[in-house]
């Protein structure tokens, strides 16, 4: 498996391959509870969440995401700083081994840059995870109304 990890890796750093049409799934980590926020219309990021359970015997560092939903998504974490929340993008999270890390308001979390649509509650949006060793994550995560409103069209 981590000769395949290379392999994509490599191909994709040449340009033959990319993150959007190249996926397998390995168990080792899953994505649970996961959803995405319905955001009101014109909205050009959204944000999901989910529990990451590494199930393996060895940490798994992730390096980068994406999504069929955004022109990018990425790692962010919220925290406090004197007083004042603030988010910075995160370029490695490790996952240690049969551990797990919440992605949740107020924390770590992805966030959908550039939507390519409206999510409405009930869609699915797609979420691939990559990494260190070139293995890939694939989930699909409904889109949810937090906010206990009408979607648009209802």
């Amino acid at each position: 498996m981590k000769r395949m990890g290379f392999i994509a890796a490599l191909l994709s750093s040449l340009g033959i391959l990319s993150l959007s049409n190249f996926a397998w799934s390995v168990e080792t980590l899953q994505m649970r509870e996961a959803y995405v926020r319905e955001m009101p219309p014109g909205q050009s990021t959204s944000a999901a969440f989910m529990k990451l359970v590494n199930t393996s015997n060895r940490p798994v560092a992730i390096v980068a995401v994406t999504s069929d939903g955004a022109g990018q998504t990425e790692i962010h974490r919220s925290h406090q700083v004197d007083g004042m929340m603030q988010m910075e993008r995160v370029m490695r999270l490790e996952i240690p081994a049969h551990g797990q890390q919440i992605f949740a308001p107020g924390g770590y979390h992805l966030m959908l840059i550039n939507l390519k649509r409206s999510f409405r509650a009930g869609d699915k949006i797609n979420i691939t995870l990559l990494d260190e060793e070139g293995r890939f994550y694939k989930a699909s995560f409904p889109v949810v109304n937090i906010l206990g409103t009408a979607s648009p069209g209802q």
